[in-house]
């Protein structure tokens, strides 16, 4: 929504992170970006009590991993997202999802990584707003991000360790003006963490708006620690857009140090960048690179590359099609053709 001037969350979603459940003006928002180009008919002066969706998404994938056979797999998951107000100032929210086949374990040279489980709280919180420009939510949560989207899940969430399932608990506070937005936050860990992994630390991440709203560059740090590493985190983003395109990007370099006695420091960059273009409101076609560079002892290297479209038909059915080129450095190379269905209410 950057290319349109938005360039904060709070115009369409409940909460400032974004990615969340839709306000009323949102969802007139998602409607006339479909291509029926629909009105959502609400009355945005009413208070709601009850905010509430499910999402399911289908998946169909091919992949080869640099050999002649092919192996073709489906996935199911289903969201359920429910923000109930409690008064004007209180609310409560909560997303649950239910993955099948069970999603497999992932892997890194970093950490060992936790299976999710088949049915996973990604979301609970407790969330206030004593003022419209101040928001402070406590619970379990995605921590802040200069970019929040769903793509951008390969690499860059590496940087905090569980991949999908770093939810950890957390309190963090968003201050927002029409000028520049901060949120502070203090975090522990989620319950998902490997043994010597459970991890606890603060951060912020501040951003300003520029261009007539159509840029948003900001600055993430976050420091941290756990019984096997000491993190430290610096990072930069940006978010611009003019009429039909964009370019969404983000950058973090975090510094480990061993705690095992041997004292050794080792350096971790992530890059993502996303460049975008809408022929039409409902249709946008998309380019997005992420990289990983860990250094010694945990050395890896990866590109991933994604070419992708995607059809909003109705604010209740979306198709994407996609093509992921993942280059593990420096040799080999595997490609995998995706697409998606997704489905949702809206309420």
């Amino acid at each position: 929504m950057i290319r349109l001037g938005y360039a904060g969350c709070t115009a369409c979603h409940l909460s400032p992170q974004g990615r969340g459940l839709l306000t009323d003006y949102g969802k007139g928002i998602d409607d006339a970006q479909s291509a029926r180009h629909g009105v959502y008919d609400a009355d945005e002066d009413r208070w709601r009590r009850l905010f509430q969706d499910v999402r399911l998404m289908t998946q169909l994938t091919s992949e080869a991993r640099e050999q002649p056979e092919r192996a073709t797999s489906a996935a199911l998951r289903l969201w359920y997202r429910n923000t109930t107000r409690l008064s004007h100032t209180f609310r409560v929210s909560g997303t649950v999802s239910v993955d099948a086949p069970e999603r497999a374990q992932e892997f890194t040279k970093l950490q060992p990584q936790p299976s999710q489980p088949q049915v996973f709280v990604r979301q609970a919180l407790l969330e206030i707003t004593p003022h419209k420009n101040v928001y402070l939510a406590i619970g379990r949560d995605t921590l802040p991000s200069g970019v929040e989207i769903a793509d951008q899940a390969t690499y860059m969430r590496a940087r905090s360790g569980q991949g999908l399932t770093d939810v950890p608990t957390q309190a963090k506070l968003f201050w927002s003006t029409e000028k520049f937005q901060i949120a502070p936050y203090v975090y522990g860990p989620s319950g998902q963490e490997a043994d010597r992994f459970h991890t606890a630390g603060a951060g912020v991440v501040a951003e300003k708006y520029l261009v007539s709203d159509r840029l948003a560059t900001g600055v993430a740090l976050r420091m941290a620690r756990n019984a096997t590493f000491d993190e430290r985190l610096t990072g930069v983003y940006a978010r611009f857009g003019m009429g039909r395109w964009g370019v969404l990007t983000e950058h973090d370099l975090v510094r480990r140090g061993e705690r095992n006695g041997e004292e050794r420091r080792f350096n971790q960059y992530t890059g993502f960048v996303q460049l975008f273009f809408y022929p039409t409101d409902w249709l946008v076609a998309s380019l997005s690179a992420d990289r990983l560079q860990l250094d010694a002892p945990f050395e890896d290297a990866r590109w991933y590359l994604r070419p992708e479209v995607s059809a909003r038909l109705s604010p209740h059915i979306t198709v994407a099609a996609s093509i992921r080129d993942q280059y593990f450095l420096p040799s080999q190379r595997s490609t995998a053709f995706v697409v998606q269905l997704f489905l949702k209410t809206v309420n």
